[in-house]
């Protein structure tokens, strides 16, 4: 449930706009004729703001944000949260923010649902501070709990047995190649699309991440295991160039995300996995995380290899391999070596 913040208020251009509420009038000592002669001041802790003048704020912030260079999948959720706020919104102050984001919870939005809405919204908010259309933030001490669970992944056995029912044709290759790539070095699904026959180094092994989430480049490495089904890809394209992509449709073509969700899901059904455990190529990330966590790989380590921007992120991963732990502990526990029993 999401927990209600202070009273807040936006003004177009840097002004202030006058609350029609009667208990944030300004006060004043004159007196009663000289305050009726005087012209009126708006409260700057409230207002109002026509939904056109809204509407421009939210083309300055879009393009703001398309011109510092934001993600095509961050652009897109910028929009479509913003678009649907000022499509029922006639002014942007607290209550109408709180109103909107009621309205959501009782059309059953889920809260990460909500969660998304509220971080393009304060998101958007800032930067009308920033820009002086905003004299404070109508968002302010206002949080959408989310529930903390935590990433589904596949089995070792679960990934075999998809990897296996890959063809020998060369979409198959291809298929196989990427599912290794994203199981062995945790990119996202847009960054193995994305992802150049030159950014293959095949002596270290590594790839180069161009422009990952938030626009960072990294270098992710892989096994031989994974290098192998790379080389495998590249023999059966006689015809390359470096500037073309690592992998494409059979005609050279780049692939979109939706269909490496249809290919994960199609091998996942012919493998026999039950519709709740098929492959994502998110959990594909998350089984990489887990299987450096497991393997002794530092959080720090982890999260660059990952490119979060901080370890918050990463640390959802330590809660997945508790029994790892557990074992660790009891080998190492100096409590039980002591065998003061």
């Amino acid at each position: 449930m999401a927990q209600l913040g202070s009273a807040s208020a936006l003004g177009a251009e840097g002004r202030p706009f006058e609350s029609g509420r009667p208990d944030q009038q300004p006060q004043s000592v004159v007196s009663q004729s000289a305050a009726q002669e005087a012209p009126a001041t708006p409260s700057p802790d409230s207002a109002q703001v026509s939904r056109g003048t809204l509407s421009e704020t939210v083309e300055t912030f879009l393009l703001t944000k398309r011109v510092e260079g934001a993600g095509v999948r961050t652009l897109g959720m910028y929009e479509w949260w913003l678009r649907r706020f000022i499509g029922t919104a006639t002014q942007a102050d607290v209550l109408t923010v709180r109103r909107f984001f009621a309205d959501l919870q009782g059309r059953g939005m889920s809260a990460s649902t909500m969660h998304h809405a509220c971080r393009t919204l304060k998101t958007f908010f800032l930067f009308a501070q920033r820009t002086r259309a905003l004299a404070t933030n109508p968002l302010d001490g206002f949080h959408v709990r989310t529930p903390k669970t935590l990433p589904q992944l596949p089995t070792e056995d679960e990934l075999r047995a998809v990897l296996a029912v890959c063809s020998e044709t060369p979409a198959g290759k291809r298929n196989r190649a990427m599912l290794l790539v994203m199981a062995d070095a945790g990119l996202r699904a847009a960054e193995v699309l994305g992802l150049l026959v030159e950014d293959w180094n095949p002596q270290e092994r590594s790839l180069l991440v161009r422009g990952g989430k938030g626009g960072k480049d990294r270098v992710t490495f892989v096994t031989p295991t994974t290098a192998r089904a790379i080389r495998e890809v590249l023999r059966s394209r006689p015809i390359l160039s470096r500037e073309d992509y690592l992998f494409t449709t059979d005609d050279g073509k780049p692939l979109a995300v939706r269909y490496l969700l249809h290919v994960c899901h199609t091998l996942s059904r012919k493998a026999g996995l039950v519709p709740n455990r098929r492959l994502h190529p998110h959990a594909l990330r998350h089984f990489a995380a887990t299987s450096w966590l497991r393997s002794g790989v530092g959080l720090d380590e982890v999260r660059r290899l990952l490119g979060h921007s901080t370890l918050d992120t990463t640390l959802r991963y330590s809660s997945l391999v508790g029994a790892d732990l557990q074992r660790a502990h009891r080998k190492a526990a100096a409590v039980e070596r002591m065998r003061l029993d």
